[in-house]
């Protein structure tokens, strides 16, 4: 560093300049420091967060903590909501002493996840539950953790007023809370600054689609008197009839409210203690409670939007998170792929910062994550117009609504109508194609087995080792061990063989690797049959992102053709048949005329949503 006084510039130099302390981007730190990078992370506010932007840290990226060692100190911190929490999704007239059950998501609590996950060990179930916890709970204790981190220097207070992209790096300008600028050079820059990202404008990258047309007014307070009053025992959201939702942050006395603004009322006008009594009360007016403290309140819309990239041409800026895709809450696909993102592109820079990588690892990050963001965009929109559907029927069955609640008339027709549509629409964060089903048999830098990929499905997952896939967990014979647990840091080689059987042209393979300074763990199972079985293969190559690069009963003989399966994998050289996905291709198109519908008439996606559910619970 060379500084001086107020009127110098502070020069600093980085192999990683990552822009934005939330999630993604402290995570991001947190994998380029295990693998040895020397990052520098700058955040423009000096605190983390108090708005309670996320409250579920989802399957996929708990196995993530798990790999990268911090699932369990996440789940046991203080604030943390309790393994014993359910996850359940009540839907009720109204909050209020009078008010019914219409229906409910029901999904137990991590305990019994857990147990579950044991005793159905056959590769189609996660290595972790998801976690019910609060961003603001997040990134408080991720903080704590990348500032005790050897190779990542924090910046907090900076804010990031632009850069300048050369051929070998770039260098970004900063201004600290005293007033000084600061510039860093560095080979790489990821921006993870949001979804109004800095980053993301000054690299001219520009987003696809928009907003939804819909607002919300958050309120995120504490009420004890409420906690004590849940005629319907705690839950983790309650969806009063027609008012919006409730999120129980903390099982305490925390909670979020957000109420649907119609067209015609501005967030400013609004008491947030009003919206708090009018959401919790459902069809049956506003039910007035003890708020203790209105921690934050404030109008939002949600968006539905994704970088037309996902790096620069010269491949010196990312994005990553919210800087490259902006989604509705519904699902809780948008931190959880951020995360998905971070680990993914960690691995990547890291590789070619070693000098193992070569340019077409980052070349395919894009390649890869952009497509599986799309299929979650359009999961995700499916998931909100289920809700618009379902306020829809309230509307029309409104006055039997208040009937179900007061116990007057016959209202077991509009009853039975909402319970059934309640019924087959969720649960809505139980998603398994969408979160473990990440598919990059599409990448160039994937080696393919020419296996035939099976049906994709958003609701179901089937384990496979097919490359491009996503390894499946797997208990081993002790019944503790998750063969994630044994994954190396970087690349991980499987090697599936019975006590006294032959290496299978593992040595060679290994030397290979070794040879080419690939970082390599190789993890040699005897007689874990069942794993192998699930597994599909005898030697299956594994990268840092848990993704499955090559597989084979036995590796090649000839050491060149080793080395071709290397360079490819780890993006020296394109595959030479690659071709892009002609399904993709069609995905972006579905999702770009799904964009086309918030300018025009969603009408037929309702109807069409409407008439699954309908078929669907007409048949149960």
């Amino acid at each position: 560093m060379a500084g001086g006084n107020m009127n110098q510039t502070a020069q600093y130099e980085t192999e990683v300049l990552i822009v934005g302390a939330g999630p993604v981007g402290m995570l991001l730190a947190y994998q380029l420091d295990r693998l040895g990078i020397p990052t520098t992370i700058a955040e423009k506010n000096l605190e983390t967060t108090k708005w309670p932007k996320m409250d579920l840290t989802n399957c996929r990226s708990m196995e993530l903590l798990r790999v990268l060692g911090l699932a369990d100190e996440y789940r046991a911190q203080a604030e943390a909501v309790s393994i014993d929490a359910n996850f359940d999704s009540i839907f009720v007239t109204s909050l209020a002493p009078a008010g019914r059950l219409l229906g409910s998501w029901r999904i137990p609590p991590v305990r019994e996840q857990k147990e579950y996950i044991k005793l159905h060990n056959d590769g189609t179930q996660p290595a972790e539950p998801g976690q019910r916890c609060s961003q603001i709970i997040f990134e408080a204790w991720l903080k704590e953790i990348i500032q005790k981190r050897m190779n990542v220097t924090s910046r907090f207070g900076w804010t990031y007023m632009g850069h300048v992209e050369a051929a070998d790096g770039l260098t970004a300008t900063f201004i600290d809370t005293e007033g000084q600028t600061h510039t860093v050079r560095a080979r790489y820059l990821v921006g993870c600054d949001g979804g109004s990202s800095k980053v993301r404008k000054a690299a001219s990258i520009k987003m696809v689609g928009g907003q939804i047309p819909a607002r919300f007014y958050l309120v995120h307070f504490k009420s004890a008197e409420l906690a004590k009053n849940l005629q319907f025992g705690r839950f983790w959201h309650a969806f009063p009839a027609g008012t919006g939702f409730l999120i129980d942050q903390d099982e305490k006395s925390t909670f979020t409210a957000h109420y649907p603004l119609q067209d015609n009322i501005s967030g400013s006008d609004l008491d947030p203690h009003d919206v708090v009594y009018k959401m919790i009360g459902g069809c049956l007016g506003s039910w007035q409670i003890k708020i203790d403290e209105v921690l934050v309140h404030s109008e939002w819309q949600p968006s539905f939007s994704i970088a037309e990239r996902y790096s620069t041409a010269n491949g010196r800026v990312f994005l990553a998170g919210d800087a490259a895709h902006r989604n509705p809450p519904h699902g809780g696909y948008g931190m959880n792929s951020g995360v998905v993102d971070a680990v993914d592109l960690g691995w990547r820079l890291a590789a070619v910062i070693k000098g193992y990588g070569g340019k077409g690892l980052l070349q395919a990050y894009g390649d890869e994550r952009r497509p599986m963001m799309i299929r979650a965009l359009q999961r995700s929109y499916r998931h909100v117009l289920e809700h618009v559907v379902l306020n829809d029927i309230y509307k029309e069955n409104w006055e039997s609504l208040k009937g179900i609640s007061s116990g007057g008339g016959d209202n077991t027709q509009a009853f039975t109508l909402i319970k059934n549509y309640i019924t087959h629409s969720g649960p809505e964060t139980l998603d398994r194609g969408i979160e473990l089903d990440l598919r990059y048999d599409h990448s160039p830098i994937i080696y393919p087995d020419g296996t035939v990929p099976i049906p994709w499905d958003a609701k179901q997952y089937q384990p496979t080792t097919r490359p491009g896939s996503r390894a499946p967990h797997v208990f081993l014979k002790d019944g503790i061990t998750s063969i994630y647990d044994l994954f190396g840091r970087e690349w991980t080689l499987v090697h599936f063989t019975e006590e006294h059987g032959n290496d299978d042209g593992s040595c060679l393979f290994v030397d290979t690797v070794r040879g080419m300074h690939f970082p390599l763990t190789y993890v040699k199972l005897c007689g874990e049959d069942h794993v192998r079985q699930i597994w599909e293969r005898t030697l299956v190559l594994v990268r840092p992102d848990t993704h499955v690069a090559w597989r084979a009963d036995e590796a090649p003989i000839e050491q060149q053709v080793i080395e071709n399966i290397l360079r490819v994998v780890s993006g020296n050289v394109l595959y030479p048949d690659y071709h892009r996905s002609e399904a993709f291709t069609d995905e972006e198109e579905q999702f770009l005329a799904t964009v086309a519908t918030f300018t025009g008439n969603d009408q037929n996606d309702k109807a069409a949503i409407a008439g699954e559910e309908e078929m669907s619970y007409a048949a149960s």
